[in-house]
Parts: C-alpha cells; structure tokens; sequence
C-alpha cells in the first residue's frame, strides 16, 4: 500500500471531517475509497470510449434519426408495459 499526502482547502478538509464522522469513517478511508470508485469509473469509461472509436472506425454508427426512432419505441415499449402492470 502506498500513502499519498494531499493538502486541502480548509473548508474542504472540514467537509470531510464532517462527513467521515457522520459515516462513523475517516477522512482517509472515505478518501480511499472514493480514489478507488473515481479510478475504477475512469477505466470503464476509458474502455467504453475506446470500443466507440472501434465501433466509428469499423463504420459501425447509427443516425440520429435511427437513434431516436429506437428510443421512441423503446419508450412505447416501456409504456404499454408499465400500464398492463396496473
């Protein structure tokens, strides 16, 4: 494990007390934790970006007209659905 130091607005730093004591946490762990979320996020969206330049590379797109007709009906989809629910 590698600690890193980091300094902070005071307002900042007083934030997360707050927010460690009332998550019964630290300012370090919640730090932690939130480092690890944040990097993991950046990856997936790293990754997701990169099969989309393969997609519009390889031709694979859609119009925007193509894309909203898929959504509308999607919707009506949902919708038609959600009213045999009731």
């Amino acid at each position: 494990m590698v600690r890193i130091s980091v300094e902070l607005p005071d307002e900042v730093a007083e934030a997360l007390s707050r927010l460690a004591h009332g998550r019964q946490s630290t300012p370090a762990a919640l730090l932690s934790r939130w480092a690890e979320e944040a990097t993991a996020f950046q990856a997936e969206l790293d990754s997701r970006l990169e099969e989309g330049l393969a997609d519009l590379a390889a031709g694979r797109t859609a119009s925007h007209e193509e894309v909203m007709a898929d959504l509308e009906s999607w919707a009506e989809d949902l919708e038609a659905r959600h009213r045999r629910t009731r």
